[in-house]
């Protein structure tokens, strides 16, 4: 089955939770499956019930059993949802990294809403996730049966869907420009021997690095994303680190030099993301309009993303208007 984009995922999947559909989102490790269900259950106001269900036992589902008038009884699970007006989505992740026996517990669950005594209130939506045989995590197979129970979706990291969601998370535009730059690195699968390698997931864990001491930042990331990505980043930051004043691009924005290397560009990109605000947004966009149309879609993006109030001024507003075949 083809992949789609994450963000395509996310339409998808709110399309079959709208028909009372279990869905199950496949896709490699870290390209921020669990992040699109926690974002599809925030726009929808809905309570996520976010269940490992790798780390549980089936008696965990079904809840313990007690006797009652000489009979056994069933007490119901504390994950069990709640029956209130609340919507909810019972998100079964790591699904296929569970043993079978608590997969069919769980698909008794995703088949007749109910395990045993206990009845899904009609208020909540089941959705799974899991890797499948993309990765090397100690995945256990899924059944025929169990797989024809659930609507599919297999996601693949992309890069506008990268670019939206990090600027909006304020990932520093520093690693946004290097990945842009090299988007073959935003999700690159490691050798056989090596434990890091660069996904969505561990680019996000970089970011609390991007500002560290030149002295140890490489050693932190190298253990994050790996030695090779870990080297080219560090590269970038050099570029970036060596750019002109980018005061004086700001104060002299069609008379200052215009890089002519796609490095250089992607960093004073990010450079002028970070400084822009409301009183320079105009002069920003006036030098990043003399370089190639991505590289001022990029940086102005980036800034308006880190700073909302750039997008109510005359600037951005009229850019807007004439870049919106391509904004990010």
């Amino acid at each position: 089955m083809t992949a789609v984009t994450i963000s395509r995922a996310s339409t998808l999947l709110e399309h079959y939770i709208a028909k009372d559909i279990p869905a199950f989102l496949w896709g490699d490790v870290g390209i921020g499956k669990s992040d699109s269900v926690a974002a599809v259950a925030k726009k929808q106001g809905a309570e996520l019930l976010d269940i490992r269900l790798s780390m549980f036992d089936p008696v965990d589902l079904r809840g313990l059993p007690t006797i009652q008038n000489g009979e056994t009884v069933w007490l119901k699970p504390a994950i069990w949802p709640k029956d209130d007006n609340t919507p909810k989505f019972l998100f079964f992740d790591e699904f296929d990294r569970a043993l079978p026996s608590v997969q069919n517990a769980a698909l008794q669950i995703v088949l007749n809403r109910r395990i045993g005594e206990h009845k899904l209130p009609d208020n909540v939506r089941i959705i799974a996730a899991g890797n499948g045989n993309t990765d090397r995590v100690g995945t256990q197979r899924t059944s025929a049966a169990g797989d024809n129970r659930f609507a599919h979706i297999y996601a693949e990291a992309d890069l506008p869907s990268w670019q939206r969601w990090a600027a909006s998370a304020g990932v520093h535009p520093l690693i946004i420009a290097f990945v842009s730059f090299r988007p073959e690195l935003l999700h690159k699968r490691g050798g056989k021997n090596e434990k890091t390698f660069p996904t969505p997931r561990t680019w996000e864990a970089v970011n609390d690095f991007a500002d560290a001491p030149d002295d140890i930042r490489m050693d932190l990331v190298t253990g994050l994303i790996g030695e090779g990505a870990a080297a080219e980043f560090e590269g970038f930051v050099g570029v970036f680190k060596n750019l002109p004043s980018l005061d004086a691009v700001i104060t002299d924005p069609t008379g200052s030099p215009v890089p002519s290397k796609p490095n250089t560009r992607y960093a004073i990109s990010a450079g002028l993301a970070v400084k822009a605000d409301m009183n320079n947004i105009q002069n920003i966009i006036t030098y990043l309009a003399r370089l190639p149309q991505e590289f001022s879609v990029l940086g102005v993006m980036n800034a308006s993303r880190r700073d909302p109030s750039i997008t109510h001024t005359p600037a951005f507003i009229q850019w807007s208007c004439e870049n919106q075949d391509v904004t990010l």
